[in-house]
């Protein structure tokens, strides 16, 4: 079983048909931070799950009011994925120059350059040999892509409003119902935007790391679409929470 999807169910069991005081310490501090000043003890709580493939994992309603939160746990967090065809529109859309992109897609696609720039494709690279070749270009492509309004658009797409939806997460969560930290929509700009100066040898943007969803160098994989994916992960994600939430005391 995904173990994303069971922690959805578990999340939703954590807060349907309960009243706050019914919750541990966590949850009703969460839920305070989360409806503000509306939400007592008055009314049930009501939890359920998207069925749409969305940013928001989960609602939580108290009375009237609706909240959408994602959920994310373990450390290595793909937070998000779609086809490297639609990456390069969007990064077209947003006025990323074609030479600045390709150098992303040489890096995605792993394969080794000829002298005149044009890719060897009977020469397919692992990350880490692309990188002693073609350092440069990754660096290139980094410090194009890490300017504030272009970071700031990519949070929208990779964390709060995703490709297919019209409204925007209100809230994060990273961990299990036993055990978890969250972080607020607005909160989040600023966390990413904390880390915009950090140094990846990987195309990243802020903490973001972006890259195929498997290189499948050995033609083995059992999915080889995954090669074609851009996945987007945040390691240490509940670590950086924590830590963002601990200084903005």
């Amino acid at each position: 079983m995904n173990n994303g999807f069971q922690n959805e169910r578990d999340f939703v069991e954590l807060f349907n048909n309960k009243y706050l005081h019914e919750l541990d310490d966590r949850s009703i501090i969460f839920l305070k931070e989360l409806f503000g000043e509306v939400i007592d003890d008055e009314e049930i709580i009501i939890s359920w799950k998207n069925k749409m493939v969305q940013k928001a994992d989960i609602f939580i309603k108290y009375k009237n009011y609706v909240k959408s939160v994602s959920l994310k746990c373990g450390n290595n967090n793909s937070i998000h994925q779609e086809q490297v065809q639609e990456f390069k529109k969007y990064l077209s859309d947003i006025g990323v120059p074609y030479k600045i992109a390709d150098k992303y897609f040489s890096y995605h696609y792993g394969y080794m350059l000829k002298e005149d720039g044009k890719r060897d494709f009977s020469k397919l690279l692992s990350s880490v040999e692309y990188k002693k070749l073609y350092q440069s270009d990754i660096d290139i492509f980094n410090e194009y892509i890490n300017k504030t309004k272009i970071i700031v658009n990519m949070i929208d797409r990779f964390i709060v409003r995703g490709r297919n939806s019209n409204f925007d997460i209100d809230a994060l969560i990273s961990g299990t119902p036993s055990d978890y930290v969250w972080i607020m929509k607005y909160d989040i700009y600023d966390l990413v935007l904390s880390k915009r100066c950090l140094h990846f040898t990987s195309p990243h943007i802020a903490c973001m790391t972006l890259g195929p969803k498997k290189r499948n160098i050995d033609g083995t994989s059992n999915n080889r679409g995954d090669r074609y994916v851009v996945c987007v992960r945040w390691n240490n994600l509940r670590e950086d929470i924590v830590s963002f939430k601990n200084n903005s005391k």
